[in-house]
């Protein structure tokens, strides 16, 4: 499961930095709904490893 949450903590720091590249509004709130999934995933992965 570490594995799992290492990856989906890449994912939430990726869609992060594409938050951070766009001057596009919209764009930028999606990618933040992106990376707010990925932090979600993140922590579930997370509390099961701590299981």
């Amino acid at each position: 499961m570490f594995e799992d949450a290492a990856k989906f903590g890449r994912g939430y720091e990726e869609c992060r930095e594409q938050a951070d590249k766009t001057d596009v509004l919209s764009s930028k709130a999606q990618w933040r709904l992106f990376a707010d999934e990925w932090l979600d995933r993140t922590l579930a992965a997370e509390a099961l490893a701590k299981r």
